[in-house]
């Protein structure tokens, strides 16, 4: 059995990162019902932002950290125990100017701690989720496979560095072109799906 860990962050409740997320969960229920699934939707129940009261406690080591102050981050302990607690991690962000939802990175900027889920070593950042495996689901408009359009494209890039900064091991199913015609978003949905049925698998 594994605790997987499913959050969602696209506002549109039909959407296609919702969609492929659904059937990916919907395959691993299917192959293995003794999986443990927690779900967070960030647009459903959203995480709060960060403020003046708990910015500079979020950055503070945790052995430094006052119980007092430890009341002023409870909703990052909780999320950092939900991701900690599981085994596999399943993130759904759909792009949003370029970038990801601000949903997703009230999520990020709750769980990226010092001492929590990443610190420093010799050789630079060291993160603390021990590679644990990560499935991300992208979905976006526009398609980003030219190197002018990748230059554009700050949501791959930043999720492959922020996750891989707290040890997690990403492998992304990527559905683009959404909106440059039919054959284009089917071409890219069965893409997405190809990846998203071999990651499954691995959990059956």
């Amino acid at each position: 059995m594994a605790n997987i860990l499913v959050i969602e962050s696209s506002a549109r409740l039909a959407g296609y990162s919702r969609q492929l997320v659904g059937e990916f969960v919907e395959q691993v229920k299917a192959a293995n019902s003794s999986h443990h699934f927690v779900f967070r939707d960030l647009v459903k129940e959203p995480i709060p932002v960060l403020t003046n009261d708990n910015v500079d406690i979020i950055r503070t080591h945790p052995d430094q950290i006052t119980p007092e102050q430890l009341e002023k981050i409870a909703v990052s302990e909780k999320l950092i125990a939900e991701l900690k607690a599981a085994d596999f991690v399943v993130i759904g962000s759909s792009m949003y100017n370029w970038n990801v939802s601000a949903s997703l990175k009230a999520w990020l900027d709750q769980v990226m701690r010092i001492g929590m889920t990443f610190t420093y070593g010799g050789d630079g950042v060291v993160g603390l989720l021990g590679d644990k495996p990560c499935l991300v689901v992208l979905a976006r408009g526009g398609s980003y496979d030219t190197p002018e359009r990748a230059a554009r494209d700050m949501q791959q890039p930043y999720l492959a560095n922020v996750l891989k900064v707290m040890g997690l091991d990403v492998t992304f199913a990527v559905m683009e072109g959404a909106l440059m015609g039919d054959d284009v978003r089917d071409a890219n949905l069965a893409k997405a799906r190809a990846v998203i049925d071999c990651v499954a698998k691995t959990l059956s």
